[in-house]
């Protein structure tokens, strides 16, 4: 059967109109949902750290392409600080219980920003104390500031502050309280922060981090 022009302008115009809803259907169901809502600040653009150069408590250098792969989260302090470093570890460690219950994986990375006295020995006895997955790492006097690109990539916050009554050069650690969470290519892909506990203090909690780690694993692919 031959369509008049009529016939033939009608039906044009309908799969024209067909294909047009088909692209628009395909871009609404592709589009990126909203940025997921996490106790911490989300980088939609993931930052890349510049090449740095550690060591882990094996006594194993420690460099960019190690954190290539799989999630990393970073949780950085001192093996001697008495309080919000081992909770927070304590933590992750729980943390860690959870993901392995149900299938997931998360490398936890502790960077010392003591390395004067948070030696590889230290770091080796310390770290199976939380999980005997944890890494820790730190560096040696000497190393050309190849720990530097680190810290000042994710960010990190610390000062060792000399105390001036000592002849003996004794000093405090001072540093923040935030975990860092990298992609797979190694990326700064979020800050996570800590909440509040019962007694008003800053305290991470390992529900929270399970929750937000999941939604950010899940949005970024």
């Amino acid at each position: 059967m031959t369509l008049s022009p009529r016939a033939r302008m009608i039906a044009g115009f309908v799969l024209a109109n067909t294909a047009i809803f088909l692209v628009a259907g395909f871009v609404l169901l592709n589009r990126p949902a909203s940025p997921p809502s996490i106790q911490g600040v989300l980088l939609p653009d993931a930052r890349d750290l510049p090449p740095f150069s550690l060591l882990d408590h094996h006594h194993q250098a420690f460099i960019n392409e190690d954190l290539l792969g799989q999630w990393h989260l970073v949780s950085y302090g001192f093996t001697t600080c008495p309080d919000i470093c081992p909770t927070t570890l304590a933590e992750l460690a729980r943390l860690k219980t959870r993901l392995a219950e149900n299938g997931e994986q998360l490398r936890v990375l502790f960077y010392s920003v003591d390395h004067q006295r948070d030696t590889p020995q230290q770091l080796a006895s310390y770290m199976p104390f939380f999980h005997a997955d944890f890494v820790g790492l730190t560096y040696r006097d000497g190393n050309d500031d190849q720990h530097l690109p680190f810290e000042e990539g994710l960010g990190i916050a610390a000062q060792l502050i000399p105390d001036e009554d000592d002849p003996e050069g004794s000093y405090q650690v001072v540093h923040g309280v935030t975990l860092f969470l990298l992609n797979p290519q190694g990326q700064l892909q979020a800050i996570l922060k800590p909440g509040l506990d019962r007694q008003r203090n800053k305290a991470f909690d390992a529900d929270t981090i399970y929750k937000d780690f999941l939604l950010l694993r899940d949005y970024f692919g």
